[in-house]
Formats: C-alpha cells, sequence, structure tokens
C-alpha cells in the first residue's frame, strides 16, 4: 500500500518549515516501527503552506507479535504461594492475569514468564491514531490557537489530504475532516485540486504552481535567476543562508531584478548587502567587472514576472538604505575611544557587569596571554584591539539595531577611518572569529589574541555566576566560544596551556565579581568543558582514543595535537599494538597489587631481567625529564622487549614478600613515566 498525508497552513514562517518536514517524517517512521508497521521508502515535502509524506510499500497489517517476558525469579515472585508486590508489579507491567504465568528454568534457577500473542490489526485501522499522535508531536518555540481551538500550532491548520492507496483514509483532526483533495498556489491555481493518483501528487500541483519537493524548488530559483537576471552579464550573489531561507519562503518562485540610486554605493558594501539581505531578503548584485552593483534580486512567490512588484520593492529599499548612510555619516563624527566610555552603560550580564568591565578583564587576560607567548614586541597594538574591540557595539549602525551582524566590520571600518594601525582595525573584526562552523579564522595576531581574551572572558565568566551550558540550552553560545578558541590557537600556532588560562582568567574574574560556588569546584568545571570541546575540534581528524590518552596529561592545546599526531602514526605500526598490550598487563598487576611507593632496591634484584628493565626505566626517566616527547614513544616501542623479557623470566608475584613489593615498585615507576607521557 501507498499512503500520501498533507497537512495544509496559513503560511508557516521559513524557520519552521525544514525543521516540521525533518520532524514528521521522523515522528511517523518511529510510529510505524513502534506499531510493527512495515513499509518501504518515505518521502517527504514541505512549502509555506503545507507539510507532507508519501510512504511506499506499507503493510496492509501489523506483523503479528509473539512477546515472551521473563520476571523475577520465584522466590521473588512468591511468598506463602502469594504474589509478592515484584511479582504483581510484573504482571502489571505486561498487562497480564495471574493464570497467565509460566514457570521457566535456566541455568540461574526458576523465574516467572509471560508469553502474549498480539494480532496485527489493519494498517487504516492504525494509521488515524498514529497521525493525530505525529501532529500533537510537532515542535514549535512559538504556537498560536485560532478560532474555537485548543489545540497550538505554528499557525492554523486549513485543510488535511489523506489517501491509503488512494482512497480517502478516515481521518479527522481538530474538527477537520481528511480528503482528497490539496490547494494550488494562492491567487494562481485552483484552491481545490483533487488528487486522484498518489503517484502523481508532486506532478499536480506543480501545474497548479507548487514545487512541493525542497530540492527541485532550490534549482528552480537558481534556474530563475540565471536566466532572469544574469543574462546581461551581471553576476548574483547567491549566499547559502538566505538561499534556504528564500526557498522556504515560495512555493513557486520567481526572480525579478531591480535597481536602486547609485548614490548608495559609497557606503561600505557589507552595510549594502546586509540591507538587501536581512531586512529584505534581495540577494545582492555584482557588474561584469566584479564590483557591487546598485541592482539587487528579490525572488517573487508567482509563476510570472510583476513590473508592479519590481517598482514597489524598488520604492522600498531607498528607505532602507537612507537610513543606512544616515547612520553611517553620523558615526563617523564620533570616535571610537568615545563609544568606549559609552559602554560603562552597556550591561552584559547583570553578574558579570558591563561591557566596559568586561574589556578591563580581557585587557588583564591578554596580558597574561602577552607574557605567556612572549609577545612583547606586538602588545601594544593587541591592547588597543582588545580596548576598542567592542566600541562599534553603541555606534548608529550597530546600536539602532538595524545591523547587528555587523558588529566588529563596523569597528574595522571606523578603525580604519580613525587612522589606527591596519592591524588592529583587522583585528577588531577578527576577534569575533570563528562566529560559525566552518567560518574564516584571525590572520593577525591582534585579532588572535584578543578573540582568545574575550572568548575565554565569557566562559569563565558565565560558570563563575551559574550560567552553566546544558543538553539543551547554551544562550550564551558556550560550546562555540571554546571551539573558537581551540581552532584559533591551532590556525595560529599559540600553544596556549589551558589549564592555567583558565585559573589565571578565574582569578581575574574573582578580582572584583563574586563567584557563585568554590572557585576550586568551578575551576574544575570550566576544565572539564572545555577538555570536551577540545575533544570534540581534534576528533575531526584525529584519533579520538588516542586523544583521551594523551588529553588528560598534557594541557598545552597545540602540544597536545602534535602528541596525538605522532603517537596516531606509530599507532599504526605493530610494534605499537604489542606495547600497549605489555603496559595494559602492567597496569592490570598494579590494579590488583598495590605498590607503597617505596624506592626501588637493586640489591634484590634476582634477575637479569630486573636490571634490564631499571636500566630502560632510569634512561626513560631521563628522556622525560628533557620533555623529548618523540624520543619517549620510540624508546617505549623499540625496547618493548624489555618489558616482554621481564614477564617472561620474572615472577611479579614472589613468594618472598620483599622481592614482591620491589618488583611491584619497579612495574610502579614504569607506569608513572608512562602516564607522564602517553597514559596508555
Amino acid at each position: 500500500m501507498d499512503f500520501l498525508f498533507e497537512i495544509g497552513v496559513e503560511e508557516l514562517p521559513a524557520r519552521y518549515v525544514d525543521s516540521s518536514e525533518a520532524e514528521l517524517k521522523k515522528l511517523m517512521t518511529e510510529s510505524l516501527k513502534e506499531e510493527r508497521i512495515s513499509f518501504g521508502s518515505v518521502k517527504s515535502f514541505s512549502t509555506p503552506r503545507r507539510l507532507a509524506l508519501l510512504i511506499e510499500g506499507m503493510a496492509e497489517k501489523q506483523e503479528e507479535l509473539h512477546k515472551k517476558s521473563t520476571g523475577p525469579s520465584v522466590e521473588a515472585a512468591y511468598k506463602d504461594g502469594k504474589l509478592t508486590k515484584a511479582g504483581e508489579g510484573f504482571l502489571k507491567g505486561q498487562n497480564a492475569d495471574e493464570a497467565d504465568i509460566k514457570i521457566i528454568e535456566n541455568e540461574k534457577g526458576k523465574y516467572i514468564s509471560v508469553e502474549k500473542f498480539y494480532a496485527g490489526k489493519d494498517t487504516a485501522e492504525i494509521l488515524p491514531d498514529l497521525l493525530n499522535k505525529a501532529l500533537k508531536g510537532l515542535t514549535f518555540d512559538k504556537s498560536m490557537k485560532w478560532s474555537d481551538k485548543q489545540f497550538r500550532f505554528a499557525r492554523p491548520i486549513k485543510w488535511i489530504l489523506a489517501l491509503l492507496d488512494n482512497k480517502v483514509l478516515d481521518f479527522t483532526f481538530e474538527g477537520i475532516k481528511a480528503s482528497g483533495k490539496t490547494r494550488g498556489m494562492r491567487n494562481f491555481a485552483s484552491q481545490d485540486v483533487v488528487i486522484n493518483n498518489i503517484t502523481e501528487y508532486e506532478s499536480i500541483l506543480e501545474k497548479n504552481y507548487v514545487i512541493a519537493d525542497h530540492n527541485k524548488r532550490k534549482e528552480k530559483i537558481l534556474e530563475s535567476i540565471r536566466e532572469n537576471c544574469e543574462n546581461d552579464g551581471d553576476q548574483v550573489i547567491i549566499n547559502d543562508y538566505l538561499l534556504e531561507e528564500v526557498l522556504n519562503l515560495v512555493e513557486y518562485p520567481y526572480a525579478i531584478k531591480g535597481e536602486f540610486n547609485k548614490n548608495y554605493l559609497e557606503l561600505p558594501e557589507d552595510i549594502i548587502t546586509i540591507t538587501m539581505e536581512t531586512h529584505q531578503r534581495y540577494f545582492p548584485v555584482k557588474d561584469k567587472d566584479g564590483k557591487l552593483a546598485n541592482k539587487f534580486v528579490l525572488i517573487r512567490n508567482a509563476p510570472v514576472y510583476s513590473e508592479a512588484v519590481k517598482k514597489g520593492n524598488e520604492k522600498v529599499i531607498e528607505p532602507r538604505l537612507a537610513d543606512a548612510k544616515f547612520f553611517y555619516d553620523e558615526d563617523l563624527k564620533v570616535k571610537l575611544d568615545q563609544n568606549v566610555e559609552k559602554l560603562k552603560n552597556v550591561v552584559f550580564q547583570k553578574d558579570m557587569g558591563t561591557i566596559y568591565e568586561k574589556i578591563q578583564r580581557s585587557e588583564k587576560i591578554a596580558d597574561y596571554i602577552i607574557s605567556e607567548l612572549k609577545l612583547d614586541d606586538k602588545k601594544e597594538d593587541i591592547k588597543r584591539t582588545v580596548y576598542l574591540a567592542k566600541a562599534d557595539l553603541v555606534s548608529n549602525v550597530i546600536g539602532e539595531k538595524e545591523f547587528t551582524k555587523l558588529q566588529g566590520f563596523m569597528g574595522e571600518v571606523y578603525a580604519r577611518h580613525e587612522g589606527e594601525k591596519e592591524s588592529v582595525a583587522k583585528g577588531i573584526f577578527e576577534h569575533y572569529l570563528p562566529r560559525y562552523f566552518g567560518d574564516i579564522l584571525p590572520k593577525t595576531i591582534e585579532g588572535a589574541v584578543a578573540g582568545i581574551a574575550d572568548k575565554i572572558d565569557t566562559i569563565t565568566g558565565c560558570f563563575a555566576v551559574g550560567l552553566i551550558p546544558t543538553s539543551s540550552k547554551d544562550p550564551y553560545a558556550l560550546r562555540r566560544a571554546a571551539q573558537g578558541i581551540v581552532s584559533v590557537c591551532l590556525f595560529q600556532n599559540l600553544d596556549i596551556d589551558y589549564d592555567r588560562l583558565i585559573d589565571t582568567t578565574l582569578e581575574i574574574f574573582s578580582e572584583n565579581k563574586e563567584i557563585k560556588g568554590k572557585k576550586e569546584e568551578v575551576a574544575a568545571q570550566i576544565k572539564e568543558f572545555f577538555k570536551q570541546r577540545l575533544l570534540y575540534i581534534l576528533s575531526e581528524e584525529l584519533d579520538k582514543d588516542l586523544i583521551t590518552y594523551v588529553i588528560n596529561l598534557e594541557t598545552k592545546i597545540g602540544t597536545l595535537k602534535d602528541r596525538v599526531k605522532i603517537l596516531e602514526e606509530l599507532s599504526k605500526t605493530d610494534k605499537f599494538e604489542i606495547l600497549v598490550n605489555l603496559l595494559k598487563r602492567v597496569r592490570n598487576i598494579l590494579r590488583e597489587n598495590k605498590a607503597q611507593g617505596n624506592p626501588v632496591q637493586e640489591d634484590l634484584f634476582e634477575k637479569a631481567e630486573e636490571t634490564k628493565l631499571f636500566d630502560y626505566i632510569k634512561r626513560l626517566e631521563k628522556t622525560v625529564n628533557e620533555e623529548r616527547f618523540y624520543e619517549i614513544v620510540n624508546i617505549l616501542l623499540e625496547n618493548a622487549h624489555i618489558i616482554n623479557d621481564f614477564f617472561d623470566n620474572v615472577m611479579v608475584i614472589a613468594e618472598k614478600n620483599e622481592i614482591k613489593n620491589n618488583r611491584l615498585e619497579l612495574l610502579q615507576k614504569l607506569q608513572k613515566l608512562v602516564d607522564r607521557t602517553i597514559f596508555i
């Protein structure tokens, strides 16, 4: 059997379309599996006005089920011939009676058991309940009630289509009865479209100017842009995030190119493109020479061109750009230093203080980083970057909430206009990087250090005042901040000790802010959080198990990566596996037989293998103290036979206690050295 389901609504916000399509598909497929209804392929569709599923190859009935459940032992289930609470609880959980109990016996003893047979029901009988459950399972961050309905949904539900093998399924939801009808594009097609054959669903909709498939609609947008807007040499700038939003604003797209006054091209390009993309959902345009043109592309939700729509949108963009120019011109009259003073009145977070206080902390953190990394020749420029990094937040362009995406960028523009050093101006923008996964990373040391200082202050401050991220909520984007620090350090080869950085930052924060909880416990929480983010970043290219070995011992970000890379290369050899097994054997012996931490006594050695192992340990110890990691691992690999010979010829658990204890101390010494290096 094939099943087609569509729920029609008033226009959904673009951000809900893809997620609701995916969620509906997930909820239905999971429910079908739970109800033992087999099916073949599942295809989902969505537009602003509909969510739909096409499930092919669905079974006519549930699979039959023979279910055998084993409960508590007979001794636990009965007392004096009567069921105990444990026995009654088992029966209740199985929806069974005492008469259904069978006694089974296995190697562990006798247990009570229940066997039940469930006949398969018709799929048509079960589907309405599954649909009802799926629709009520859809989640939205904002929902509404309408008319006399009590049910909440993102937008009012207008129609339901439900066909099972081309017959209407008996299903009603919130007073709306399912039919075999759908609706075409509003104003351009019929609002009473009959679907007689499930396989024709997509083609019938397309005839009525609705492209239900997400990917086909995207291709249609790109095709329309090429044909209607790039046939004169112009090139449309298509950002993926805007394309994804626009395709969920339309059901049948048509690209139209408009123009605006050339005088606005005097503005920084990003202000123009942000105005178009963020506020109007327009695509910017470059001319044949690659320069930003005084043109834009809008995507109309219609199958045809409209001169009136073009003119109307041209009228709308002009005042937007006029506002941007006014804000920009006003900002050029104010020095960034003056803006920094204004930040004394802007609260970052009530327990963490103002943004100005955050800058002051970041300056101290930057001092620490400069000292640790020996960047004294760059100190003045780094400190200037940190000081000005947030100045544009109170500029007119950013402060009016019109162009918040330009924070950092506008700071760079204004700093360059005021004659700040190029590296300082660039660093102001770069200190926000990376802003999202896959974003570019700072190329200047000024931007890198300013960004690390800002991000670690945010992370530490949030943990200190109890704003700890959960699995579902991270309002201050602390995960992204921690990953950003790691990415910047690796990109810039900044071998920062994150453990010491966190301790220093927490100390700076506590100078004039209250920490909620014991400082040591808060520090431990931050370090564990940071360690998990570090593990996440490194495991994208390196072996996760090897990272786990090293991450508990090394806290310098660059050194940690280098050591894991060395181990990963060496781990591909047979020698490495042999060494790992030998060292695991050492660990297992010491787990069962504790050493006391006493010095190894050479005069108690009875075998040559003990002396060889002790000499090997002393050589290894010298290399460890000199921190020559590659040599340490090579010594371990090349001399694994010494450990192996020791186990082959020496009885560690000797009859004489003093001999046994001395051998355990020898192995303990070896293990401690290994723990300081590769922790296997």
